[in-house]
Order: C-alpha cells, then structure tokens, then sequence
C-alpha cells in the first residue's frame, strides 16, 4: 500500500474564538486539525460527520457550546423541486446570454465603470473581515446578489424559457453553453463554464482579490497570492484521477468550476466531489455581474453536475449535493434551506432528518438533537446569549465578573439624594422660641411640662411623618439590594451551568476520560486489511500524558473507525 492510500492529519485540539456571524467574542467553539494528506473516501465519513474543511485545515463546530450553531445541510439532487424563482433565475440567465438584456447591459457597463474609478483611486474603504467560516462567505455571496440594482437599471419582469428547451434542470440550464449547442450565430454573448482541478492562476486571483475586496470589504493585504492558494488552491484530497481525468469523467478529489462570459472569467465554484457527494467550499465572482445572480445560478448548476455524475458508471453512490452549514441564527444562511428536498445532520446520532421538520424544533431552541429534542437549561441558553449581546468585544463586563460592583447601584447612583430630603424637612419641625416664652411666664415646671408634652405631640407626628419616609428610602433600597443580589446569584448560577455543560463531551463524541490504553494503542497501531498502518511520529517533548490526552480528543471527536485507519502525525 502507498502512502496516498491513508489520510494523514495532525490534531490541533479545540479553539474558542470570536464567531464569524453574529460577531461575538468567544463565541465560537471548534475542534480543528490539520490534514496532510486525505483519501476522498475519509473525508466524505467526515463530512458525514458535521466536518468541513478551509484548504487544508479542517474543523469541525460544537454546536451545543456555540453561539451560532452550524448545521450540517444536504439535498438529494435527483430529486430537487426547483421553486418558481429559482426556475426564473435560470431562465434569466438564458435570456441574458442568448438573446441580450439591454437593462442587464447597462447596470453590468455601469458597474464596470464604477470598479475602474475605484481601481484608478486607490483602495475603497475596508472594514474588519467577515470570519474566516466558509459558509459565512457563501452567505455573503447571496446578499450581494439580491441587493437593490443601480439606479441604471430597472426592476427586470420574470422572462420565460426560451422554447425548444427541455424542462429538466440538467438540460435547462446547460442550453446556454455555446459548446454543446449548434445555434449560437446569433447569441449576443459567449457562456463557457470549465471544470478542471484546483490550480492557481493570475486570472482567478485578480477575481478573488476583487471580490474579497468589493463584497467583504477586505484591504488587498489580506489578498495576497498565498493567502489565496492556503484557502482555495491547496487541498489534502487525493485526487483518485490524477492524470487520465476528464470533464465528464473526473474522479474525486478537489476541482474549480469556471464561468467565462465572453471568455472573460466571471465566477469560480471551488468544490469537492466525493463519494456521495458535490461538496460546496467556496464561491466567488465579479461583483459588475451580480445582476445575473450568479449564486443562485451556481448552486443550482452544482446540482445539475451531480444529477450528471450520478447517471454515469462509478459514480452510482454520488446523489447529494452539500451547501456546507446552516445556520438559522444567521438572516444570510437561511436560503439553504430554499433548495428541496433538504436534510440537516443530527448533531448527535449523525442521521439525516428532514428539513421542515428540523425548522419546527429550531423555532423554539437555539441547539437541539432533532430525533430526540430536549430544550437545554435555560440559565446555559442565558449565559450563551450573554456572549452574544457583548458584540465585536464590546469593553462591557462580562458575566462571571461579579465582585467588581458589589459598591455600585445597578442604576449608577448613589442613595444619598432621599436622605438629604429628610435633612432639609427637619428644620420645620423645631419650636418657635417666642411661642415658647409666652407660655412659661410664671416658670413653673408644669406648664413647662405640659407646652412641651403639646408641642412633642405635634413634633411626635410630624417625626412619624418623618420615619414613614425614612422606611419607604430604607424599603426601596432593601429592595434594590435584593434585586441585585438575586441577579448576582443569578449570574454565578449561570456561569455554574455553562461550566457544567461545556465540559461535557462535545454533541456526538464519546468522553475521553472513557478511553482506555488499548484503545490509545489501537489507534496508533492497528492493523487495516491486513497491512500495519504507520506508527504515529512524536516529538520528543511530548509526554505521555501529552500524548494520551490528545490522541483520546481525536478519537473522540472524528470517531472509531477513521480514528483506526487514518496516520497520526502529532507535533
């Protein structure tokens, strides 16, 4: 056996980092690792598994733990029900490249002119990145292209089919390459879309540092050349036609769909075709044609790849396409969930449940294992809310910070103002000497006694006036320090129930503290087929316990049978 024959990876072990989505601080929580090199056939388990990959890093969400969950999603495409818009999508597109649309002309020449100007002034204004999340990118895809046309253009009417064209979406929406149809004299524009290998070129990068920059509003410093080969270019599949691949015959492993319009390069669909499956990673395109909506068209022009691959010899097992994550939370992701008939993964048995019904349970809670729905506790769902509110590392204090206001009212002020009241109120119940005086002519104690027993009488009434008052500021704030004491309480119950359910094991991986030194040795040495697998190389700083800890992570988080077959390289 080669060494192409294994998956090779190294384990990087879990990150919380700051959510690509919703923008929260410590949001996100993922267990990543690196793959050198990768069988098709590996990665499609783990895929199958809630995993995704970006180049060659592959990571996969813990979606309990999370401020947005992820979502595995997928549609079986032979049986995809295109909606009445996404048929019109097509049929736009169509009529746009075999007859021309002057509206479509003249938003795309004067969006064209805009990008030239801002090229010639200099970089337009950038803001911090959108996340690093595929899927985030994809989502981002969808919103240019339904964003208000220029004012150059106007509102485009749904057109029809142009005739003679079949209804399937395999032919459909193939009618406008002019390479596979005859009558293309009198075409007003050139559609050409290639599938070859991933590879680099001067070409794709410019369309990529422009799109990066136009659409996600990245500086040109985070464009360069090897950013764009470590994200899109590099992969770990191995390719199973290296050599002897052909458009209709690729095999598996990591390919770029190109769009030239006019043989000018316009889009590129980065995906990886696997056993089971058209995998989205990736999609950029010239934001001058976002008119065409070319994400829409795209994905529904991965289907149709499938629903060909899957008719021919080999490919029989090769039925879904996978959009990559779904994530609810997120406006901008929902329209996944438009493609029919879709399944999300269940994050916890790895079934495939139905869409419409995975939408119902998620309507009323954040996380949910969709075959068996149990809400989480509520004071957890608080806490990850909390991280959610402290948007973009807002310098607000973080829940578990509770001894650092224990001096301070919630409200900011002091409690000092009611009792100041009451000072200035004291004046008025002193005795008028005069009055006094004229009472007490002869002197004599009991008059005395008895003036001062009728004024302590009114001084008496006006005291209890006074202590009614006193009680009411004394009441107020009892209850003030009350409410905030339950609400300290409160904040450390919270972050006790976060620490409990976040040191569980991650939804659907086994506890580490379960696996057992058999198991450890297992994994390192195993036989598969017959053939002993590679040992895993360690360096020597690495302890044993190092060691133990992470290999019962992986085995954990990627499951027992890849954790047996795939070549450890711990460093």
């Amino acid at each position: 056996m080669l060494l192409n024959d294994f998956s090779v990876i190294t384990p990087y072990g879990t990150n919380v980092s700051s959510c690509g989505y919703c923008k929260s601080t410590g949001g996100s929580h993922t267990y990543g690792m690196s793959a050198h090199l990768m069988t098709c056939k590996d990665y499609q388990a783990l895929v199958n598994r809630g995993w995704r990959r970006s180049g060659r890093y592959l990571y996969k969400p813990n979606l309990r733990d999370s401020c947005c969950p992820q979502y595995t999603i997928r549609m079986r495409a032979n049986d995809f029900e295109a909606s009445k818009h996404q048929r019109q999508i097509v049929n736009r597109f169509n009529n746009f490249v075999q007859e021309g649309d002057d509206n479509f002309d003249k938003d795309i020449a004067a969006r064209q002119k805009e990008s030239q100007a801002t090229e010639k002034g200099g970089a337009g204004k950038t803001k911090p990145e959108a996340g690093l999340e595929t899927a985030a990118t994809e989502a981002s895809s969808s919103a240019a292209e339904t964003a208000a046309p220029t004012p150059t253009s106007k509102k485009q009417k749904p057109r029809k089919a142009p005739k003679n064209v079949a209804t399937d979406l395999r032919t459909r929406i193939r009618s406008s390459e002019y390479l596979l149809s005859p009558d293309i004299t009198s075409w007003k524009h050139r559609l050409r879309i290639k599938l070859e290998p991933s590879s680099f070129t001067e070409e794709k990068h410019a369309l990529y540092t422009k799109y990066q920059m136009e659409v996600h509003h990245e500086p040109r410093s985070k464009c360069q050349p090897k950013s764009f080969t470590n994200f899109l270019i590099d992969s770990p599949l191995t390719a199973t036609k290296p050599d002897d691949w052909t458009e209709e015959d690729p095999g598996y492993g990591s390919f770029h769909q190109c769009y030239y319009l006019d043989e000018k390069l316009i889009a590129v669909s980065v995906i990886d075709i696997l056993p089971s499956c058209v995998s989205a990673v990736y999609y950029f395109y010239d934001p001058d044609y976002s008119v065409l909506s070319l994400g829409k068209y795209s994905a529904q022009r991965e289907i149709a790849l499938v629903q060909e691959l899957s008719a021919k010899p080999g490919y029989e097992d090769l039925k879904f396409y996978y959009m990559g994550f779904y994530i609810f939370t997120c406006q901008k992701m929902t329209y996944k969930g438009q493609f029919h008939p879709s399944y999300l993964l269940d994050p916890e048995t790895y079934n495939w449940i139905e869409f419409k019904k995975c939408q119902e349970i998620l309507k009323d809670q954040r996380y949910s294992t969709f075959e068996h729905p149990t809400p989480l506790d509520p004071l957890f769902e608080a806490k990850i809310q909390s991280i959610i509110d402290k948007k973009q590392g807002a310098s607000s204090k973080s829940s578990g910070d509770d001894d650092d206001d224990d001096d301070e009212d919630e409200d900011g002020d002091d409690d000092e103002d009611g009792w100041d009241s009451v000072a200035e109120e004291d004046d008025e119940f002193d005795l008028d000497p005069d009055e006094f005086n004229a009472r007490a002519v002869d002197n004599s104690d009991d008059e005395v006694e008895d003036f001062v027993e009728g004024g302590s009488d009114r001084k008496k009434k006006k005291l209890d006036t006074e202590h009614e008052k006193v009680d009411g500021v004394d009441k107020a704030e009892k209850e003030a320090k009350a409410a905030k004491a339950a609400k300290k309480a409160r904040r450390k119950e919270m972050d006790r129930v976060f620490k409990e359910i976040t040191a569980r094991p991650a939804p659907g991986c086994l506890d580490t503290k379960a696996v057992t030194q058999l198991t450890l040795v297992n994994v390192l040495c195993l036989t598969d087929k017959n053939a002993l697998r590679p040992v895993v190389a360690i360096d020597a700083y690495k302890s044993h316990k190092e060691l133990r800890s992470v290999i019962a992570e992986y085995y954990c988080q990627v499951g027992e049978e890849l954790a047996n077959s795939m070549i450890l390289y711990v460093r």
